[in-house]
This record gives C-alpha cells, structure tokens and sequence, in this order.
C-alpha cells in the first residue's frame, strides 16, 4: 500500500510525539507519585494535570489521578472524598477499557484495570462494604493474573497479587465466614518478587510487606521496612502509622507512644478537622498508656475519644473507636 506523502508525515509525527511523549509522561508521574507519598497533593495533583493523556498513556495517567484522591482521603478522613476516588476510578476503568477494546493483550492495560480494581476493593472495606469489597477483589485477581501471565516482570502485577493472597489467608478478619483460601507463603513469595522489580508501587508494596510482618508477629522485621521507606519520606503518616502499630502490637508502648505524639501534631497542622485520624491515634495511645500501667493517663486518651462521639455518623470509624473506649472505661470501673 502506497500512502499519500502527507499520510506518511502526519503518521511519523504522531509516532514520534507519542514516543517522545511517554518518558515525558513516566518523568512527570514518578514526580507526582514522589509528591503524593510527601503528602504534597495539590503539587502532586498540578503535576498530574499538565500531562497530556495520549492513547498508550491515558490508563496509566488516569490510574494515578485516582490513586492520589484516594491518598488523600484516608489522609484527610473526608468522607466526601471517597465519591471523587469512585469517579475519577471509574475514568481509569474507562481507559483501561477503552485501550483493552484495540489492543487486548495489552499487560500493562490488564495490570491498571487490576490495580484500579484493587484500590477499589480497599476503600470499600474502608467504608465497610466488605462482600463488595470482596467481589472487587475477585475482579483485581483476574485482571492482574492476565497482565503477570502476558509480562512475568511486571512488579506491581506481584504486588496486587500478594495484597490479595494475603487477604485471603485473612478473610475471617474482614468478612466473617467467607472461607477463603490463600497461602501465607505464596503472598510472602509474590510481594518478594515484586520488591525485587522496578514497580510504580514499590513503596506501596514495602508498606504491604512490613503489615504482613506485623500481623504475623514478626515485628523487627516490620520496624526495619517501615523505617527504610520513612527515611525517606520521614513525614509519611501511613509510615508512621503502620510503624506506631507494629510497635503496639510488639508491646514497645513507649515507642508507640513517641510515635503517636509526632502523628497527632503531622494531623493536627495539616488536617485540624480530621477526627478519623486524631481519634484513631488517641485510641492507640489509650491502649500504650494501659500497657505501661498508667490507668489515668489512658483513661484520659479514653475520655477525649468519647467526648467526639456526638460525631460518630460524621467520622468514618468513630463509632468503633468510641465503643472500645467506652468498653476500657466500664473494664476499669469494675
């Protein structure tokens, strides 16, 4: 087939502004994923809304978009945001569609879909729709087991996976009775691999890994990757928060407590209002101060908790927080 001359120009642009385009593109995501995990949204945001969302490239752009809402909502505690995470998921959705409609055996257009579909998964729990939660799930699964069976090297492919596997082993923890079955050592050997790629998610897969350790009682090892990826975003409140935890739950309530301190003032400068965060963070705190023995100081932490509960269908979770301080306060009455 012969082209006309001015086919064949506008066809080599094209080609050549999309390849120019993608490491312009991945240049500016990895920026607005560095921003993102240093909590810097609206940077992040900026930088997400200067690319341009080419056909190879919309899933990818419109995944992250997605992603750092969701950042921000469990950062911030605003219920309100969760609705613009569903809409701005259901765009990377779209995309990834859209592209697996021309281009079907497209790994990385399965692996968006699947992750997508992941994070979906997370904040449906997160908002305790848990056999939703559940069926998303089902959903990620197959799409990341179709991208890692056409790109074995994909290691965010392996890092959905493992958060899956590991889900399962645990099912009873979220949805009572669903029997699900998984292996602790295939997540353990999925969540390996992916760390020993070059995924978009690392950090999120280290997270994932040291709560593993941690749930499974092996809790240095937890402190020694939360501190690797706090070093360096020492301001992460995720970090922060997943090692405040291991230390709790490895009975270092001290460090617990060191550790709460410097997340209730991160919180209190960044978001005054968030109750979710500060009350959770009170309740480990609670918990820290009983553990050292000092009943009046964690009844205090236990009270301040209470005293929000006229928020509780406001505040994602507060109903629970409040009733276990209630609870730790009548145990103490006795």
């Amino acid at each position: 087939m012969r082209w006309p001359d001015g086919a064949r120009v506008r066809v080599a642009v094209g080609l050549f502004a999309v390849l120019f385009a993608m490491p312009v593109v991945a240049g500016s995501v990895h920026r607005a994923v560095s921003l993102g995990y240093a909590q810097q949204y609206d940077s992040a945001w900026a930088t997400l809304a200067r690319v341009s969302e080419r056909d190879t490239l919309a899933p990818l752009v419109a995944f992250w978009r997605a992603a750092l809402v969701q950042m921000l909502l469990y950062d911030s505690g605003d219920p309100a945001l969760a609705d613009s995470f569903h809409r701005t998921s259901d765009r990377a959705l779209a995309a990834c569609r859209e592209r697996l409609r021309t281009h079907p055996d497209d790994a990385r257009a399965h692996l968006l879909f699947g992750l997508t579909q992941l994070n979906r998964a997370n904040c449906q729990g997160w908002q305790r729709s848990r056999l939703r939660a559940v069926m998303t799930l089902n959903s990620a699964s197959r799409s990341l087991g179709r991208a890692v069976a056409l790109d074995s090297t994909l290691a965010d492919g392996w890092f959905g996976l493992a958060a899956i596997e590991y889900v399962r082993v645990n099912a009873d923890r979220y949805a009572l009775g669903l029997g699900l079955l998984g292996s602790r050592k295939r997540a353990y050997r999925m969540i390996a691999r992916s760390l020993d790629g070059e995924g978009w998610l690392a950090n999120a897969a280290g997270f994932m890994l040291a709560y593993m350790h941690k749930e499974d009682g092996e809790f240095e090892q937890a402190v020694e990757v939360c501190e690797r990826i706090l070093r360096q975003y020492p301001e992460n409140r995720t970090g922060l928060r997943l090692l405040r935890d291991t230390y709790l739950a490895a009975g270092r309530w001290e460090d617990a407590l060191q550790v709460a301190g410097r997340l209730d003032s991160s919180i209190t400068r960044d978001f005054p209002g968030n109750r979710y965060g500060r009350s959770e963070n009170r309740l480990v705190a609670m918990k820290a101060w009983d553990g050292l023995g000092l009943q009046d100081s964690a009844l205090a932490y236990a009270d301040r908790i209470i005293a929000w509960s006229r928020y509780e269908r406001q505040v994602p979770w507060l109903d629970r927080y409040v009733a276990e301080a209630r609870q730790y306060r009548r145990r103490c009455e006795r």
